[in-house]
């Protein structure tokens, strides 16, 4: 039963090809350790079959659930042990996973900040997660870059025993690695110019433990939930500058506000969401997307803070309002707060995150600000509105078709 199977991949970095018309094939039971040089492409041929990098050109089939260890590990700092373990479980399709932090040494920090582990313990939390699929009873295939990197001598023997013992059970894995410890558990040794040489496991199976399987599913919403309220980021990214503005302009202004009225709101909207901030960590997010979902989540609270804040800054600097109207008026700001969570989302899925120019785009949401504050320029000497409702819908309407457009500007992966 083949796991994985690559056909033609091509893979582009910078301006050459890493990879080019690259194939592969793994059946039930092997394990491949890819070797070669550094920069030759082994991190780079891993992440473009779990889905995180652009390709050119080619096709992946993978099996999934599947197993992932980053090298840089792939976990927030503020998640606990515990729920790291329970996401991983879940997205691995297997439940009731007692024994296992028991089983690499790690039962005792179960109740602890992942910020607060040590170097080593924090890899092993990350070589658990990616072997996380293979503790099922279905055959799954695990990718695990260097997994050995930062784990202590006891460590490195549950690894190798625990992935003898799964691939006995049909489990296959491919592992990039300088580590010639990991050869021993192998079938084959892979150059990364595609020569391989068929091995012999020096290894034998011992004890690893096996749950049962259930349906996969990911939590990414709840994960990025209980983040926020650990974290207050939706308090501290939106809320402070929505009062700071508004403090500000009433130092500077008093009463004189006048079109800067909707700015504080704005200010509200346009900060990324949150769980693309908590994603950000040690490439957290990346493993989250290669499980399948999607890093955009919409959070309630910092809806409801954009949602009332026009409200609150009329009736701060006392403006005589219609609470519907002025609630109404928040619409276009949702609409910015949802197109600029997409603007980001962009940005991060780009093959150099740090270097792309994708968050200018921001700048085309002040013409909704724009529409909106022209729609209540009644309202701002103290007298009723005017009907604004058909300036309200094409200023929501101008970030509501980027925030549904910019999806197909995504650059393709293997995985889709």
């Amino acid at each position: 039963m083949a796991l994985l199977h690559v056909e033609a991949l091509t893979v582009r970095r910078g301006t050459r090809n890493v990879l080019e018309n690259f194939n592969m094939k793994i059946e039930s039971g092997n394990c491949v350790i890819l070797t070669g040089e550094n920069g030759s492409g082994k991190s780079t041929l891993l992440e473009s079959i779990a889905g995180i990098i652009p390709i050119q050109s080619g096709n992946v089939t993978i099996e999934r659930p599947f197993g992932l260890a980053l090298q840089s590990g792939g976990l927030n700092g503020d998640e606990m042990v515990d729920e790291r373990v329970g996401y991983a479980a879940q997205a691995a399709g297997i439940w009731n996973t007692d024994g296992l932090l028991k089983h690499w040494n790690l039962e005792h920090r179960s109740q602890d900040k992942i910020g607060q582990l040590s170097g080593g313990l924090y890899r092993r939390l990350a070589v658990l997660q990616g072997l996380m699929p293979a503790y099922g009873n279905q055959p799954r295939i695990c990718l695990l870059d260097e997994p050995s990197e930062g784990l202590d001598d006891a460590s490195v023997e549950t690894l190798l025993t625990d992935i003898a013992t799964l691939r006995a059970r049909g489990h296959a894995f491919l592992i990039a690695t300088h580590d010639p410890r990991l050869h021993g558990c192998a079938s084959s040794l892979l150059e990364i110019d595609g020569e391989s040489t068929e091995v012999t496991s020096s290894l034998d199976p011992s004890n690893a433990p096996e749950f049962s399987a259930s349906e996969a599913k990911l939590s990414l919403s709840r994960w990025s939930s209980t983040l926020d309220r650990r974290t207050k980021w939706p308090i501290l990214s939106r809320g402070v500058p929505l009062i700071g503005s508004i403090l500000a302009l009433y130092a500077l202004l008093g009463n004189e506000i006048g079109s800067l009225i909707l700015v504080p709101t704005f200010l509200a909207a346009i900060p990324c969401v949150s769980s693309l901030h908590h994603s950000k960590e040690n490439r957290s997010g990346d493993w989250w997307r290669a499980m399948g979902g999607r890093l955009f989540t919409i959070d309630p609270l910092s809806i409801l803070l954009i949602l009332i804040s026009p409200l609150l800054t009329a009736s701060i600097f006392g403006i005589e309002q219609n609470s519907v109207i002025w609630v109404a008026i928040g619409l276009p700001f949702i609409g910015i707060y949802l197109a600029s969570g997409a603007i980001h989302e962009l940005a991060m899925k780009m093959p150099r995150t740090g270097g792309q120019y994708v968050p200018l785009l921001s700048l085309v949401l002040i013409w909704p600000l724009l529409i909106a504050n022209d729609s209540i320029e009644s309202c701002l000497d103290s007298t009723m509105c005017s009907d604004p409702w058909l300036s309200l819908v094409v200023a929501t309407s101008i970030p509501l078709i980027i925030w549904f457009g910019l999806p197909i500007l995504h650059p393709r992966t293997a995985s889709n």
